[in-house]
This record gives structure tokens, C-alpha cells and sequence, in this order.
């Protein structure tokens, strides 16, 4: 555990000439330098008698003349020098001790000493209480971008980073004035997506032209080569009824997204109009299997 020490020291003693001079100035002290010396001002006499006093008692100084403060009081420094004039003046130190143990947090009701799953839809993001300091944030042991150092990471952001349905350990590093501070734990999570709504179009025209002759449906993950580690559609039914709900087609495409070409069930182009869909199909075959439905109108024109 890591903690900083504030010392505030405030000395204004009159030097030997006719000018007054600020001997210190204000300066903190983390934990690892609990200990430290002030020395005399060098304008001083070494011929004068000098004397500490700490909290109206005596304080004893250093062989050279210097003291280690390692408490906190008000310090008095009295200088007789040759000719017998006193000098005097005090100063307070304050040490205050202010933790700097913090622990990297996650949006979620699960508890953080296991493993925990996660959709990307419930935008994952870690935390820390620290905000006043510049965050290192790590995933797996390696640092992440710099450019990362605030006191929260959305997962979302770094997703070139992560394989989905894996585990990944995050944890952070601060940065004050005592140096580098490590988090106290470390948040294992399993990101997957998990909804995997597909996208459908609202007009087709089956008129042969080449444009747009096809419903069907598409998602953003169309495209993705290793499908193994994302969001993964399969086990596509699609029917298709009038808007007075006479049924008109089934496409049956198993693990292809499936399509309608505006022909009914004996393959006659069907007229002008709004027609109702439904499909069904099985998301996260990877990761969380789960059968959804989706419903909705399509207009379809010829001309």
C-alpha cells in the first residue's frame, strides 16, 4: 500500500543583512522518503548558535547542524548570533497521510472475484475511483494505447484487442506524485455479442433489373472472416404472407440468410403490395445459443 505524505514547511527568518529571505519552500514527501532533512540556511553564520524546538520542546539536530523531521508540529528555529542578537522564527509540518489503494471496478452487479460474461450490448466498461491521475490500462499483462488514460475503459473501444467468448484480465496502474501505483485487483471478463439483430429492408422491386430483386436480410458481421469469433446467425426460416395473411412462401436457407424473390409457393410473381415476414433463425452458435424471432412489412414494387 502505497501512501503520500504532505509536509507543508513555512520558515520566514530575518538573515544577517537588512533584507528578509525565504528560506523553504513548501514540497511534498511520499511514504518512501518519510525522513527528511532540512538544512540551515547557507546565508547563516556558521560562528551563531542555532537551536530547534519542536512543539515548545527541545528538538535535537544533526551532527551538521541540520534536522530529519519525521513527525508532524510546529518546528521553531532560534539563531543567536556573535554579537547576541536572537533570530527566531517556526513553521508548521503537516503530514497527513492519504491513501492511494484503489480497485479497478466493473458496471455490473456480478462479483468481481470470478469470471464474469458479458454482453457488448451492455457496454462493459471498467472503472477506477482515482480520477485525478493518469491511468495505464492493461489487458492480458501488456499495456494498452497511451492514449487510453482515463479513469474508465469501454470495452468497446479497444475490440481489435480482444477475441470475443474468450478471457481477457484487466487491471490499471496510476501515476501521482509518488509514482506509480498499482491497482489491488485484476477483472477477468468474457465479452460475446449477444443479440445479433439483423437488419431488414423495408422496399424491394423484383423486376429484373439487377437492383434490389431480392429481400433479405443483413447484418455488420456479414463480412467478418473468422466468424468463429463473433456474433453467428444459423438455422434461417423465413415466411412470407399477404397483408391478409394468406401465406405466399417458406424459405427454408439453413445456415445462409434467406431471401425472397417476390414468388409465391408455385412460383408465380406475386402482384404489387405490403407483405408481412417472419422469421426465425439461432444466434451465438459460438458463444450463447439462443433462438430469436423477427417480424415485419416489406413494400414490394415491380416498376
Amino acid at each position: 500500500m502505497k501512501k503520500i505524505l504532505s509536509i507543508i514547511c513555512i520558515l520566514l527568518v530575518n538573515t544577517f543583512t537588512a533584507q528578509g529571505q525565504d528560506w523553504f519552500s513548501d514540497f511534498h514527501m511520499c511514504e518512501t522518503k518519510v525522513d527528511t532533512t532540512i538544512a540551515f540556511p547557507s546565508t547563516a553564520n556558521s560562528d551563531s548558535i542555532f537551536t530547534w524546538i519542536l512543539n515548545d520542546e527541545p528538538f535535537v539536530h544533526n551532527s551538521d547542524s541540520s534536522i530529519t523531521i519525521d513527525t508532524s508540529g510546529v518546528f521553531t528555529l532560534e539563531i543567536i548570533n556573535v554579537g547576541g542578537d536572537t533570530l527566531s522564527d517556526s513553521f508548521e509540518v503537516i503530514i497527513d497521510l492519504e491513501e492511494y489503494d484503489f480497485v479497478v471496478s466493473l458496471n455490473t452487479e456480478q462479483s468481481l472475484d470470478s469470471v464474469i460474461t458479458m454482453c457488448l450490448e451492455e457496454a462493459p466498461t471498467l472503472a477506477t475511483s482515482q480520477s485525478d491521475y493518469t491511468h495505464f490500462w492493461y489487458l492480458d499483462g501488456f499495456l494498452l494505447d497511451d492514449s487510453l488514460s482515463e479513469n474508465t475503459l469501454e470495452v468497446e473501444a479497444i475490440l481489435e484487442e480482444i477475441d470475443f467468448n474468450s478471457e481477457h484480465i484487466y487491471t490499471a496502474e496510476i501515476e501521482n506524485t509518488c509514482g506509480i501505483v498499482h491497482a489491488k485487483n485484476e477483472v477477468t471478463l468474457i465479452v460475446n455479442e449477444c443479440y445479433c439483430a439483423l437488419n431488414m429492408p423495408n422496399v424491394f422491386t423484383p423486376n429484373g433489373d439487377e437492383h434490389n430483386n431480392l429481400f433479405k436480410p443483413y447484418n455488420d458481421h456479414e463480412d467478418q472472416a473468422e466468424a468463429e469469433n463473433m456474433c453467428e446467425s444459423t438455422d434461417f426460416t423465413m415466411e412470407v404472407f399477404s397483408q391478409w395473411g394468406k401465406h405466399m412462401a417458406t424459405i427454408d436457407s439453413g445456415n445462409d440468410y434467406p431471401s425472397w424473390d417476390g414468388l409465391n409457393k408455385r412460383g408465380k410473381a406475386v402482384p404489387e403490395g405490403v407483405y408481412f415476414y417472419r422469421i426465425v433463425y439461432k444466434v451465438n452458435i459460438y458463444t450463447l445459443p439462443t433462438v430469436k424471432e423477427i417480424t415485419g412489412f416489406v413494400h414490394l414494387y415491380r416498376d
